[in-house]
């Protein structure tokens, strides 16, 4: 969304496909803490980081037809996947702009700015959470959504699978990332001049763990460009034509339950 270290889960059509899995993990999740957060029906919401429109979605339908929703992204191809999806399902209380964080400005004020896995992809979060409450009236919402990556777990441990998430995780690092930016979402709301949010966790524990499986393993897959330039894995270290398969078979020899990243949302009032 605006100058950064290299996107490590490069754009494409099989990363949006990915997005769209996850996001139907940690969807309950995120409408639980949308509605925690003083989301409600009749509102005028901006979703920042929208990508192909997962949480756009879910605002539309929590803020229903006297409400708006706008999306903004930096990615022309992926915001066109969301007017698409939107058009499918009707919904005609959505749009999406392109645009770059922080530099945004709208006509006027809204009630609510919302993000959701978006900060840990930013160079400066508490910059970008400053700037856009400022487009928010006085006494609405500002809640950002974001993830602990490194409490994504198989109990007992899947060796393959734990070392997948490690290998994201070391590829977050090697691009200047800071993990687990779910745990640092009240210093970065300090950080912006807000009150002191309130604070939610969630952890998605699915009972389809093959599909959990699967999920987690692409998003090795999108990554593996990058750790092979980076050097965090060694150039054909990592099969990717076996990987997944690889994955499933430890899944069915090795019975286990699986937590997905945490999903931590913050929330506040913009001062009246």
């Amino acid at each position: 969304m605006t100058s950064q270290p290299a996107y490590v889960l490069r754009h494409s059509d099989h990363e949006t496909r990915r997005l769209a899995t996850q996001a139907a993990f940690y969807a309950e999740h995120t409408d639980r803490l949308l509605k925690s957060a003083g989301i409600t029906a009749g509102m005028d919401v901006l979703d920042v980081g929208c990508g192909a429109g997962d949480v756009s979605i879910q605002l539309a339908r929590i803020v229903g037809p006297t409400g708006s929703v706008v999306g903004l992204d930096t990615d022309a191809s992926v915001l066109d996947a969301a007017r698409q999806r939107v058009a499918e399902l009707n919904l005609g209380n959505v749009t999406f702009r392109q645009a770059t964080l922080p530099d945004v400005s709208l006509d006027r004020p809204v009630d609510a700015v919302v993000g959701r896995m978006i900060l840990m992809h930013l160079p400066d979060p508490a910059g970008t959470i400053r700037a856009v409450s400022t487009l928010v009236r006085p006494g609405g919402v500002v809640t950002f959504q974001d993830l602990n990556t490194t409490r994504i777990r198989s109990v007992p441990a899947l060796p393959l699978l734990t070392r997948g998430i490690a290998v994201v995780n070391d590829c977050l690092r090697a691009a200047g990332r800071t993990l687990d930016t779910g745990e640092r979402l009240y210093s970065l709301f300090r950080e912006a001049g807000l009150a002191d949010p309130e604070l939610a966790v969630a952890v998605p524990t699915p009972q389809d763990k093959e599909s959990a499986v699967v999920m987690l393993g692409q998003t090795l897959l999108t990554a593996l460009p990058f750790a092979e330039e980076s050097g965090v894995v060694t150039l054909g270290d990592l099969d990717p034509d076996t990987l997944i398969d690889q994955l499933r078979e430890e899944l069915r020899n090795n019975p286990c339950a699986i937590y997905l990243a945490e999903l931590v949302a913050a929330w506040t009032r913009v001062p009246g």
